[in-house]
């Protein structure tokens, strides 16, 4: 398999963005950012713009969806934060703790903003019924 050149590497970068865009997909947005933010990253180049970015665009998703979760469902009244096995330390330290919607929105605790891990934040909400 031939390797992509930065350029080339590049532009399928934003060829993806555009199509996350047209969709809405804040979530995908997010892992392409932090993708770039990593290409950067490894050509020694400053990712500070793509990482907040990447940031951005998952917090987008997580209020998102508690703001859809907190009106279409009328036996929710919080969410529970989930993490991977592999998530970082600051990550696993919100494990299993539940907060109610105007508590999540407010303090915004996903996605981790210090996560150490070199895809960002994976973590995710479930909803917690009353």
């Amino acid at each position: 398999m031939k390797r992509l050149s930065p350029n080339e590497k590049w532009n399928r970068f934003n060829k993806k963005l555009e199509e996350l865009m047209k969709s809405n997909d804040f979530y995908g947005l997010g892992v392409i950012y932090q993708e770039m933010a990593n290409f950067l990253n490894n050509e020694g180049k400053d990712s500070k713009e793509m990482l907040n970015k990447a940031h951005e665009m998952k917090l987008t998703h997580h209020r998102n969806y508690i703001k859809n979760l907190r009106y279409d469902s009328p036996i929710c009244v919080g969410v529970e934060v989930r993490c991977t096995d592999d998530s970082c330390r600051s990550c696993k330290s919100l494990q299993g703790k539940v907060f109610d919607f105007d508590k999540a929105i407010e303090t915004n605790p996903l996605p981790v903003r210090n996560c150490s891990h070199e895809y960002g934040c994976r973590c995710v909400y479930l909803p917690v019924a009353n």
